[in-house]
């Protein structure tokens, strides 16, 4: 497993509206532009899969991998010789809720991906994390 990015904020946001946009998975690319669509064929929960489509991108398997307990969500997306996974976290704190998100990728082919997709990956998962907190403490 190779961690490809990371960023943090402080929200005003509560943890739990964080919670239930990522576990409203139709509303993705409401605040995730680099996503087309996330469609789940069965009904959600860890373990529920479907397929997403990045945009300029090709349709990917995903699933959701973690479900809680607080305010946690992943999913693993199936990718040409490993999975890509995003896990989302967000924690009350005294001074706001702290949101982090990690991605990692892991399989036979993670250390060519990881060079491939690193800075994109970076960059999605800041550019997603600054719009969902706008949405959210508008």
């Amino acid at each position: 497993m190779i961690e490809i990015a990371r960023t943090r904020r402080t929200s005003s946001a509560s943890a739990s509206l964080y919670f239930e946009r990522w576990c409203a998975i139709e509303t993705h690319p409401e605040w995730a532009p680099s996503m087309e669509y996330f469609n789940l064929s069965e009904p959600f929960g860890a373990g529920a899969g479907g397929v997403l489509k990045t945009v300029g991108g090709q349709e990917s398997p995903f699933r959701i991998t973690t479900v809680g307990p607080g305010f946690v969500y992943a999913d693993t997306t199936e990718l040409d010789g490993a999975e890509l996974t995003v896990h989302h976290e967000a924690v009350e704190g005294l001074d706001g809720t702290e949101v982090t998100l990690s991605a990692w990728v892991d399989g036979p082919g993670e250390a060519q991906l990881a060079r491939e997709m690193s800075d994109e990956v970076q960059h999605s998962c800041e550019r997603d994390l600054a719009a969902l907190a706008a949405l959210l403490e508008g």
